[in-house]
C-alpha cells in the first residue's frame, strides 16, 4: 500500500462517511511513518501506528471545511472507530502494538492499531 497524500486535519474533522474516515486514518498513519517523522502524528501515539484518542485530539478543535456538514465529536469518534475496524477487516491494520515487546496501553482496546507487515511500499 502506498499513500501519496498528506494528512489534512481539516478534512479529517469534516468527514461524514466511513470511506472518507478510512482514507484520513491511512493518511495520518503514513504521515507519521514517513521520512519527515511528523512529531504531531507520533508524539502521543503510545508506540502504535494509529492511536485513535490521539488522532481525535489532533482533529477535535480544527476548523472543518466551511462547505461541509460537521458531525458532533461523539458521532465522529464512532465513525472513526468503524473505519478503523473496516481497515482491520481489509488487512491494512491490526489491533495492538507494533511489536510483541511493544508497550501495551491497558485502555487501548479498540483504540490502538499497527500496520500489517507488507502494507508499506
Amino acid at each position: 500500500m502506498k499513500c501519496n497524500r498528506t494528512f489534512d486535519d481539516r478534512l479529517a474533522r469534516s468527514v461524514t462517511t466511513k470511506e472518507e474516515a478510512g482514507q484520513c486514518l491511512i493518511d495520518f498513519i503514513f504521515e507519521g511513518i514517513g521520512n519527515n517523522d511528523a512529531h504531531r502524528i507520533v508524539k502521543h501515539s503510545h508506540g502504535y501506528d494509529l492511536y485513535l484518542p490521539w488522532f481525535i485530539e489532533v482533529i477535535e478543535y480544527r476548523p472543518p471545511y466551511p462547505d461541509r456538514e460537521v458531525l458532533p465529536i461523539p458521532e465522529l469518534q464512532m465513525l472513526y472507530m468503524d473505519a478503523a475496524w473496516e481497515l482491520v477487516m481489509k488487512g491494512v491494520i491490526r489491533p495492538g502494538p507494533k511489536t510483541i515487546g511493544g508497550e501495551v496501553d491497558r485502555d487501548a482496546y479498540g483504540k490502538a492499531y499497527s500496520l500489517v507487515k507488507g502494507m508499506i511500499h
